[in-house]
């Protein structure tokens, strides 16, 4: 075996590993170091994809096997964030904050979403996904806000889908939808990761 294979074989079970840390926090409801891990475990995976074409990338035993639904839910935190980071999400007074990247124009782009209508998606999501049923988003967009009637843009709301596939409170399934992997914490653990969100 290559001295660069052997690099390789190491980079990716660490990354296993800290995927299997990102589903212990999510389970502990330690949300602040599932983001922290996920971006390392992201690092990790980019580095493997440096490696030259004609270099096979080794697969652990481990990998190939049909993966449990904690590990998938790892899985789909790492695949929202790019090499850099993106997307980061803050807190700016009583706003959710989401930092993005945009290739087309090279540079960061913002969204401010109040925390209002977090609360109101999450609401939204934890009824259509009882039971841990698949559900997709036209069962419950657009969205109107409680007090007045208002609709809420569209964008909002997906601002906050995005905060809660990267914290694995919900799993994405293709083009079926989401699903809720843990029905009973959700909504504590939706405050919990609001509450957790650096300060802007």
């Amino acid at each position: 075996m290559s001295t660069l294979k052997r690099a390789t074989e190491i980079l990716q079970h660490t990354e296993e590993k800290l995927r299997s840390l990102v589903s212990e926090a999510v389970g502990a409801g330690d949300y602040s170091s599932v983001v922290s891990i996920t971006r390392w475990a992201q690092a990790l995976k980019e580095l493997t994809k440096s490696v030259p074409h004609g270099e096979a990338r080794p697969t652990s035993n481990r990998a190939a096997q049909k993966p449990k639904k904690a590990v998938r839910a790892a899985q789909n935190i790492s695949s929202h964030y790019s090499q850099n980071g993106y997307p980061r999400f803050l807190r700016h007074g009583e706003y959710l904050v989401r930092i993005a990247w945009s290739k087309r124009e090279k540079k960061e782009y913002r969204h401010k979403v109040p925390y209002s209508i977090l609360k109101l998606l999450a609401t939204a999501i934890g009824d259509k996904g009882k039971d841990g049923r698949v559900f997709s988003t036209d069962e419950f967009l657009p969205m109107h806000e409680t007090g007045d009637g208002t609709q809420v843009p569209n964008y909002q709301a997906y601002v906050g889908i995005s905060l809660l596939k990267q914290t694995g409170l919900i799993d994405q399934h293709g083009r079926q939808g989401y699903s809720i992997p843990r029905t009973a914490e959700f909504t504590n653990a939706v405050e919990a990761t609001w509450q957790k969100l650096p300060k802007e």
